[in-house]
């Protein structure tokens, strides 16, 4: 499972945190190829170069304007530029689900309808650039999970199209509802809408105590000199073991056979377990609790087939550890043929060793004989 943690120490920008996924390992070469399917080149061009803040050395991203810039673009101009393009699937929509976050927060500030919202600073073509970059940078990571920090906003004034504006502006703090942020003595704005939208669509948590394993580590430069670096760093972990999830739901109000399909096509997307318990629920009616283990990267794929194929309108999550044994399956010979064998280890040494049920049956009635003969002519069987 690859992890990205963003230590948003000094806040974060669109360009900050496409120059971290940059010094992270993202092809610079890969990047720019692919921001020319936008078909938007002459409106600018690109600065990276390696630069030292605190001296801490890190990557700088900059998009320059041209002469043939354009200005404030709607939501509408900006997902026709996206969906014009040649770009892959998932980039194209994880750059309008960002713009769509700061859409939404300036119609709401200003008063506006959605697509009324005419993009001033957002909609200028660098930052069209910045988020469509993350989006190819953070697509060429093959991310499983993003982790954030707590999101350092920085505190003061900052002048933009509409005025002078507190820190964090406006719109920042409209996107930042619901997220853990703070500030520092800096007097500046230390987190944009921008950045804030990108932290915004992708972290599925904000944590300050984040345990990890590091892979690799990305300093994305921003543009002010100061005494703390002003820099985004991006850490890349990779964890073997995949977050797991206990969805439970009680259900009154299906048949048996619902029952059994909906249990055949959660084994089928890639549930861990599936089980029933019987329960009683109000007015003392018999029901059944739906119990699926299932992995963090599966979660969305089984949720999808539970609301669906079943009559529940809602469901517990419940994070849970699990301890796995060491596990084999090999091929022992009976009287009766060959048969399947389950082997488990703990501490490598054997624990449990079962016969597979399937085999078992299978030789059963083949040799016409009773299944616990062919179960007890499998316990002579070697490992």
């Amino acid at each position: 499972m690859r992890i990205l943690y963003f230590d948003c120490f000094s806040g974060i920008s669109g360009d900050m945190a496409v120059a971290s996924l940059l010094d992270l390992g993202v092809s610079k070469e890969y990047l720019l190829n692919e921001l020319k399917k936008l078909n938007i080149d002459e409106e600018y061009k690109i600065d990276i170069k390696r630069v030292k803040k605190a001296g801490i050395d890190s990557t700088y991203f900059d998009v320059i304007l041209t002469e043939h810039r354009h200005h404030a673009r709607n939501l509408f101009d900006i997902e026709g530029i996206i969906d014009k393009s040649d770009l892959n699937k998932s980039v194209k929509e994880l750059s309008k689900k960002i713009f769509k976050i700061v859409g939404e927060a300036e119609a709401k500030v200003h008063g506006e309808k959605l697509y009324d919202v005419h993009f001033h600073e957002v909609g200028a073509t660098d930052s069209i650039i910045d988020i469509v970059s993350f989006s190819i940078c953070l697509d060429y990571l093959k991310i499983d999970k993003v982790i954030s920090s707590y999101i350092n906003t920085g505190r003061g004034f900052v002048e933009c199209e509409h005025g002078t504006l507190p820190v964090p502006a406006p719109a920042t703090a409209e996107i930042l509802k619901g997220i853990p942020v703070y500030s520092d003595e800096r007097e500046f704005e230390l987190t944009t809408p921008t950045g804030a939208a990108i932290i915004k669509a992708v972290a599925d948590e904000f944590k300050m105590d984040c345990p990890l394993v590091i892979k690799n580590v990305g300093y994305g430069a921003g543009k002010r000199d100061t005494e703390k670096p002003n820099i985004l760093r991006a850490i890349l972990s990779e964890d073997n073991q995949d977050e797991l999830f206990l969805i439970q739901a009680n259900i009154d109000d299906m048949t048996g056979e619902m029952y059994g399909y909906l249990m055949d096509k959660l084994f089928e997307a890639g549930a861990r377990d599936v089980y029933y318990t019987p329960i009683y629920m109000k007015k003392n009616r018999p029901a059944v609790t739906l119990n699926v283990i299932v992995s963090k990267t599966m979660e969305e794929k089984i949720l999808d087939i539970i609301f669906t194929e079943s009559t529940t309108i809602g469901v517990r999550r419940i994070k849970i550890d699990r301890v796995e044994l060491e596990r084999e399956t090999k091929t022992a010979k009976t009287i009766y043929g060959d048969i399947k064998v389950k082997i488990a280890r703990y501490k490598d040494k054997i624990v449990n060793v079962k016969p597979e049920f399937e085999d078992l049956k299978r030789i059963a009635d083949k040799n016409n004989i009773p299944l616990k003969s062919a179960t007890k002519s499998s316990e002579k069987m070697i490992p």
